[in-house]
């Protein structure tokens, strides 16, 4: 039986709405990219054009060049998780990342260890250390300045994958 009766149930509900016999006039993917929209491919040349940057970086910051290399070489998983990551949405709206409203926007995270002073503030140790976080109100994520493209990948997906569905790294 498995999960028949849901299934049933969810067809009713859904008939009661638009009816689903008329849905056979498109093949599955077609209804795949209806309901989910277009899975664009990631490019870092054409990534630039759909993301802001602020906070003290810009496009050709070597870390936001990282970002955008690393978000190139993402695999579909994980590109839908670094979307469900930053937007709280599981994919991207029809359009991709250009009909992203509000628009992605990175700006760098400052060092959660820093001492400050009146005359000074410094940093107690490497950003290495701390971990992207978002606001997945405002598709804003606040990106550390790390020292390599590596520590960046591995703390990206650290963060994409264990801050799934909490708030705890927001």
């Amino acid at each position: 039986m498995g999960i028949a009766r849901q299934m049933e149930a969810f067809r009713t509900g859904f008939n009661q709405v638009f009816d689903v016999t008329s849905l056979q006039i498109f093949s599955p993917n077609e209804l795949d990219h209806l309901i989910c929209g277009h899975r664009e491919l990631w490019e870092a040349e054409t990534l630039v054009d759909h993301i802001k940057f602020d906070g003290g970086y810009t496009a050709k910051s070597p870390v936001i060049v990282n970002l955008l290399e690393i978000m190139a070489e993402f695999s579909p998983e994980q590109q839908h998780a670094f979307c469900q990551f930053v937007t709280g949405a599981p994919w991207l709206p029809p359009g991709g990342l250009a009909a992203l409203s509000p628009k992605l926007t990175i700006v760098r995270k400052h060092p959660s260890n820093v001492t400050s002073t009146p005359t000074r503030t410094r940093a107690t140790e490497s950003t290495d250390e701390d971990l992207p976080s978002v606001m997945t109100c405002a598709n804003y994520l606040k990106l550390p300045l790390y020292s390599t493209k590596e520590v960046m990948y591995k703390k990206l997906l650290y963060a994409i994958n264990e801050g799934q569905g909490s708030f705890d790294l927001s």
